[in-house]
């Protein structure tokens, strides 16, 4: 298959947990295409799918259904340690609650991407990007002494330290003020723009998602609306035959 630039696409895409006999369905079938260098904004009421739809797409978790390509690698099918690697080549993530770890530097934070999946010595970019991202005088301190918003800056620098060619974010603005939050979104559409990185979002913001290139709509585990002009069917047709 010739996958051209479409750089994430889902095919039937479900997620269900069994608790006991019964079965609760969060994705009930998400058939999608996000081409390089879009910048998506995915919305929708809590519970709605959309941190599990982006979990999916991260390899941070399996379909139980359905098929997932990054790049063009299937990724549904891969085993923990295969899964580890593609997201390690292919994938940035940042996560709402920072997730740093406590006991490295700002700089050792966003250094680990680098040592664990490219060659040679990320220091320099390490570096260069904490000054990016306004922490030059940072470095050295410890998540415990940084601010949030301070803290999801050093999150983005580790996101970007290994070029991934797609950035995905959960809720990064969401533990927030409003002018920390527009600094971190800021960043992230200028990685957008500048190095034509995929970016896709999950967001509550309203303002957020009208800057998006398009925004994708969930409810109750199914696309329901996809502004992206020329959009295809199929991305409605899940409703009708989960509904």
């Amino acid at each position: 298959m010739n996958w051209g630039n479409r750089v994430i696409e889902l095919r039937e895409a479900k997620k269900w947990i069994q608790n006991g006999a019964r079965r609760v369905d969060i994705l009930k079938g998400i058939s999608l295409t996000i081409p390089a260098g879009q910048f998506v904004a995915v919305v929708g009421a809590s519970g709605s799918g959309k941190s599990t739809l982006l979990g999916l797409m991260a390899g941070l978790d399996t379909p139980s259904a359905g098929e997932i390509r990054l790049d063009g690698i299937p990724i549904h099918n891969l085993v923990e340690s295969e899964l580890a690697a593609v997201r390690g080549r292919k994938i940035g993530f940042v996560f709402q609650s920072y997730q740093l770890i406590p006991t490295l530097t700002a700089l050792e934070n966003v250094l680990l991407p680098y040592e664990l999946n490219v060659e040679g010595n990320g220091l320099s970019k390490a570096r260069q990007l904490l000054g990016e991202v306004g922490l030059q005088e940072r470095m050295d301190h410890y998540p415990i002494q940084l601010s949030g918003g301070e803290q999801q800056r050093v999150a983005l620098a580790r996101a970007f330290v290994a070029d991934p060619p797609i950035v995905m974010a959960d809720e990064p603005t969401g533990n927030l003020d409003s002018t920390n939050g527009r600094l971190v979104l800021d960043l992230l559409l200028e990685r957008n723009r500048r190095a034509g990185t995929t970016l896709v979002l999950v967001t509550h913001d309203a303002d957020v998602a009208h800057e998006a290139d398009r925004k994708i709509v969930l409810k109750d585990g199914l696309v329901v609306e996809d502004t992206l002009p020329g959009s295809p069917e199929p991305l409605l047709q899940s409703e009708e035959k989960n509904g």
